[in-house]
């Protein structure tokens, strides 16, 4: 006998009564994935701080956050590079106490010729023509500098200093973070003389909010960020505090009841010993962090751009290398040596490499995932991919059995039903599973192997404590990224 939803059994009035059952017919179950840029807002910005806010194009971002913020310059970043994620901001207000970065370059002599002086200031290439007719002064090539710097709108503000041809730039941000801001120059017109001091004085790490405010954020959120099944974060601050509030948000949601995570990405700017120190505290399995080698390319923008690059990558297939992914934008400065690049990867932070012409693109990219809590070394997280490509395969799971078996009666066995009963045992279960895995997972999706191994190691049964309840070990064997190839060529002279 077969159960109907609305058509009742005691209907006796004449008539054809047909259901319409759409539970499964779905398709297209994974749906656009969303893209939350996280970074520091200007009181010009709309947006009210420390709330998730969905954003309609680059326009309505800088808006929200205020034209020369630091999340204003993320949101340029990313959609220069794609638009097809939905996009959310999520507005930090910016410190009020503590001290600005701050730089000099101080013009000394004019050139010979009327040239261009370009600079790259922030990651944005600055063209500025330094005119020697007419009489042009120092002073007069500053105020050029100055104004062409002012109209690109990047989180620097230039003025003249105190002395003949002092430029000073200073970050829009309070924080320790604008030291980081890379300052170099491309080209000086011949005759023309400067000196340049690089970003420095910027004090206070912002600890603008904690694990438990971050929490509240996402429980109160209400712009739809969450509704996405996949979820990446483009986070514009590198601080410990910041990292490890949303370190701690991450592994929540990652866990049940909420099974609802993301992809963290972040940046770091130094040198080597810098590097090695700055990942070797951390152990964030849901963060990937791209080291540069004193990059010309600030680190909240180098988040946006590797964010923007890496997850469509992840969302279309959360197995597949990331090598060679172009990163749009990105100036990552001078390249680490064999050595250190192997280094950096036992110390948690992911690299990318630099093209003769300048270009960037991912070499590898790992999560800060580094021990376990007694301290002994694990990769199991090594890559990125691993926590993704998991999420994925439960998500298939849980949304299979939610349209298989909802609203269904728990048996242990099959004790001769009719067909058509609406009864769950654990051979359906059983079933179900291994079709999922062989089918889907391997065959369709190409994310796991082994399919005799997952069969005999899976293990269903009953609660014996709770009989509406089956519960279930399983051992799903992931791909890996192929990154490396190695051979022994045994030549031989004649055989």
């Amino acid at each position: 006998m077969i159960n109907f939803d609305t058509i009742p059994a005691s209907l006796r009035v004449p008539g054809a009564y047909i259901e319409i059952d759409g539970s499964m017919a779905s398709l297209d179950t994974v749906g656009q994935p969303s893209m939350l840029l996280v970074g520091l807002k200007r009181n010009t910005g709309e947006a009210v701080a420390n709330e998730i806010v969905l954003v309609a194009s680059l326009t309505d971002a800088v808006k929200k956050a205020g034209e020369g913020s630091m999340l204003a310059a993320m949101a340029k970043r990313y959609y220069a590079i794609t638009p097809l994620m939905q996009v959310f901001i999520l507005p930090l207000a910016a410190p009020v106490t503590g001290n600005a970065a701050t730089a000099m370059m101080t013009i000394t002599s004019m050139p010979d010729e009327t040239e261009v002086f370009s600079f790259y200031l922030a990651g944005e290439l600055i063209e500025v023509s330094i005119l020697v007719a007419d009489g042009q002064s120092i002073s007069n090539a500053r105020t050029r500098i100055v104004a062409a710097i002012n109209a690109v709108g990047i989180c620097v503000v230039a003025s003249a200093g105190e002395g003949n041809g002092e430029i000073v730039l200073e970050c829009i941000h309070n924080g320790s973070f604008g030291n980081d801001i890379g300052l170099s120059v491309v080209s000086v017109p011949s005759g023309m003389e400067l000196d340049i001091e690089g970003f420095s004085g910027g004090t206070l790490v912002p600890d603008l909010i904690g694990a438990n405010g971050l929490g509240a954020i996402f429980d109160n959120d209400e712009s739809g960020y969450l509704y996405s099944v996949s979820r990446y974060i483009a986070l514009g601050l590198n601080d410990a505090a910041t990292l490890s509030s949303f370190h701690i948000e991450s592994q929540r949601r990652y866990a049940p009841p909420i099974q609802s995570g993301f992809r963290i990405f972040t940046a770091f700017s130094g040198d080597y010993e810098g590097a090695i120190a700055y990942g070797a505290d951390k152990n964030f399995e849901h963060v990937t962090c791209i080291c540069m080698n004193n990059g010309i390319t600030s680190i909240w923008d180098a988040a946006a751009i590797v964010a923007a690059s890496a997850a469509p990558e992840l969302f279309n297939n959360p197995v597949k290398s990331l090598e060679g992914v172009a990163l749009k934008g990105l100036k990552s400065g001078t390249k680490w040596t064999f050595e250190q690049q192997n280094a950096l990867l036992f110390s948690g932070l992911s690299l990318v490499q630099k093209s003769r012409d300048g270009t960037s693109s991912i070499k590898r990219l790992i999560s800060m995932y580094l021990h376990r809590p007694d301290d002994s070394l694990d990769d199991a997280y090594l890559d990125i991919n691993t926590t993704e490509v998991m999420e994925r395969i439960r998500y298939e799971q849980r949304l299979g059995a939610i349209m298989r078996f909802t609203g269904k009666a728990a048996a242990k066995s099959d004790e001769n039903y009719r067909p058509g009963l609406p009864i769950v045992t654990l051979d359906t279960l059983r079933a179900y599973l291994l079709t999922l895995y062989k089918d889907t997972l391997m065959r369709e999706y190409g994310w796991v192997q082994e399919y005799e191994h997952y069969k005999n190691t899976l293990v269903i049964e009953q609660d014996p404590t709770n009989a509406s309840r089956f519960n279930y070990i399983d051992q799903p064997v992931i791909l890996s990224p192929f990154y490396i190839l190695a051979g022994k060529a045994q030549f031989r002279k004649e055989v």
